[in-house]
């Protein structure tokens, strides 16, 4: 798994970004919240009507974004159409449950500060405890059928195997979540060559604060 950066709602954001003109009536508070709804919730309501863009934009935007994801999660190795499936299924129950919520926008010199308040969901913590230990059982039943002269899986059916893990630890991990305390957090929206624009590092923050994505980076660093 490569380290996961900027996936979904960024994607979102900067491609979304262009739709938009630096019109009088803007809701900075509005078009984040629009952003965040299509982005982890896939509910495209508030992106129509706040026109950031059209239903089939909106689709075209999460799906990236899920792909993204998905890259990042299972880069190392090919698996199955089916488990890929099952796996982006996962995923996406995943980010419908990420807890945020999007407070009044902040008028500035340079465009706006939107305040998101958000509950981190700890959830690669357990699947990574669980997943590694799926795996060490799995590596070391496969050491002993090699040492024992018999026959042991292709690399494509280790990949199959090891990622079905990863893919059942989210998913148990994610039957049992939990959250921490309620934060706040500030993503400032500025007018950039006429075009409202999220602000990239703000947008990347807030990724890091809705999930313990340090769990994966440091399993990824063993």
């Amino acid at each position: 798994m490569k380290k996961m950066r900027k996936i979904v709602i960024l994607l979102a954001a900067v491609m979304a970004a262009v739709l938009l003109g630096g019109c009088g009536n803007f809701d900075a508070s509005g078009y984040i919240k629009a952003l965040l709804d299509n982005s982890y919730k896939n509910d495209s309501t508030a992106f129509v009507e706040e026109k950031v863009g059209t239903k089939e934009q909106a689709e075209e935007l999460y799906a990236q974004g899920i792909d993204t994801a998905m890259k990042s999660l299972t880069s190392q190795g090919a698996i199955s159409d089916e488990l890929k499936g099952e796996f982006e299924t996962v995923v996406k129950d995943v980010y419908k449950n990420v807890k945020y919520t999007v407070g009044e926008a902040t008028k500035k010199d340079d465009g706006f500060e939107v305040e998101v308040k958000y509950q981190k969901m700890k959830l690669y913590a357990a699947a990574m405890e669980t997943y590694n230990t799926a795996y060490e059982a799995y590596i070391n039943e496969m050491t002993e059928k090699a040492t024992n002269g018999e026959e042991t899986p292709s690399e494509d059916e280790i990949n199959e195997a090891v990622f079905g893990m990863l893919k059942d630890a989210m998913k148990d991990a994610l039957a049992n979540v939990e959250y921490e305390d309620e934060q706040s957090t500030t993503i400032r929206v500025n007018l950039v060559n006429k075009v409202y624009t999220p602000n990239e590092e703000d947008v990347y923050n807030l990724e890091q604060m809705l999930f313990d994505i340090e769990e994966v980076s440091a399993a990824q660093s063993e």
